[in-house]
């Protein structure tokens, strides 16, 4: 239903029912629909499209697919503001930024049934963003170290911990977080290596620092890696139990925490850095 400038009336004007519902009722109508964004109505995507009837809809994929491309969406005029999400949390509807009328950017894929995106339309029928929650992976290599050149040290391939060292910790701070981000889940990279089979060990986990009276520290719920005690190259994921939503008075780091053994003077364990998966809206 489009929106019909109303006229304007004079004196002894006649009104017709149709007039009164064409200005009244039709207008009242496209108001609710448009401004009070009611519950999303879903569009089931067909041949790479849908159509729209509403601001607000959810969509699901062509034939419950685990994943499905959004190209073109047709119902849009000028001014028109659409607020849109996936129908479910285990499919993903990728938005396309080329080939049809979405002027994005980057693709953005809507991977979860809360990650909204709103777009609006220009005279061309174009639909631009406003915003959205995309996922971003920040890297990140400044290590903190609480005592270089004896427990965790400096190198030009990351923090190097040498052998005979007994649970030492370094810490990697995670600077590029802004307020309203989200945190995902990081993966930390580096390499291990053992001799004499002797077994060496790398723990990390993902660690909230509150203001208080005291400062306090809060271990992220998901936020640990499975231990590595292996002896090669690792690439540790750990995916949060929940989204990490940060706020003003907290700061976040990675805990590392290694151990090498005295077999050997060869032996160490090396870090990188991390990748880290955000959520932020853009």
């Amino acid at each position: 239903m489009a929106w019909t400038a109303p006229r304007t009336w004079v004196a002894n004007n006649v009104l017709t029912a149709a007039q009164l519902n064409t200005d009244i009722r039709d207008n009242e109508e496209f108001l609710k629909e448009n401004i009070l964004l009611e519950e999303a109505d879903e569009l089931t995507i067909s041949g790479g499209a849908v159509t729209v009837t509403k601001s607000y809809h959810k969509i699901e994929t062509e034939g419950a697919a685990a994943t499905d491309d959004l190209v073109t969406i047709a119902g849009v005029a000028e001014g028109r503001i659409l607020f849109l999400r996936a129908a479910h949390t285990d499919r993903t509807v990728v938005l396309k930024a080329t080939g049809g009328n979405l002027v994005l950017g980057a693709d953005i894929s809507l991977d979860n049934d809360v990650k909204h995106v709103a777009l609006i339309c220009d005279a061309d029928g174009d639909l631009h963003l406003l915003y959205s929650a995309r996922d971003v992976t920040f890297m990140a290599n400044a290590f903190q170290y609480p005592a270089p050149g004896t427990d965790w040290t400096p190198a030009i391939t990351g923090a190097t911990l040498a052998a005979n060292l007994a649970a030492k910790k370094c810490w990697l701070p995670l600077n590029f977080l802004k307020i309203g981000d989200a945190i995902v889940s990081y993966k930390i990279v580096g390499d291990m290596h053992e001799e004499g089979g002797d077994t060496c060990t790398f723990d990390c986990k993902l660690v909230r620092v509150n203001l208080a009276d005291p400062l306090t520290t809060t271990d992220v719920a998901g936020g640990g890696i499975t231990q590595v005690d292996a002896d090669g190259d690792f690439d540790s994921l750990a995916t949060l139990t929940a989204l990490e939503t940060v706020a003003t008075d907290k700061q976040y780091l990675l805990e590392l925490l290694g151990t090498t053994s005295n077999v050997s003077t060869n032996e160490f364990i090396k870090v990188i850095g991390a990748e880290v998966l955000v959520r932020r809206l853009v």
